[in-house]
């Protein structure tokens, strides 16, 4: 074992860097993010009036940036779930930012866990902000 770990550590290095760096990414953004959702985030009609006055391809390039950065979270949120860092939680942010069908229907499954949703109304709380509301019309 010792000598896997001496042949691969540079591997191992990398590893640890790159945990590093998403476990002190998350400690920043994901109360960032969580803080500036609306309490009714969860419950409000997909509207998306603002966005449809913009041009065409400065939307569909935000719309791309969105995505691959929900992507990228939810990949690190994965990462996560066996590194340092809060999984769970950039996970969710990560669904919050990526489309696909069902979107809703996942994040209402995950928020249904108690401690989840505590988690992210201890958040919420700190900075102020009301709880995240989640009920499901669907």
């Amino acid at each position: 074992m010792i000598e896997l770990v001496q042949q691969h550590l540079s591997i191992f290095y990398w590893i640890g860097g790159i945990s590093f760096v998403l476990f002190i990414t998350t400690v920043i953004a994901v109360p960032y993010i969580i803080t500036r959702l609306p309490p009714n985030f969860l419950q409000e009609a997909k509207h998306k009036d603002d966005i449809l006055k913009i041009h065409f391809l400065l939307r569909l390039f935000l719309n791309v940036l969105k995505n691959i950065a929900g992507i990228v979270l939810i990949a690190a949120g994965i990462l996560m779930l066996v590194l340092p860092g809060q999984g769970i939680i950039t996970i969710l942010i990560g669904l919050f930012l990526f489309d696909f069908p069902g979107k809703h229907k996942l994040i209402f499954l995950i928020l249904r866990n108690p401690l989840v949703l505590k988690a992210i109304n201890w958040i919420r709380e700190k900075k102020g902000k009301e709880p995240l509301r989640i009920d499901n019309d669907e």
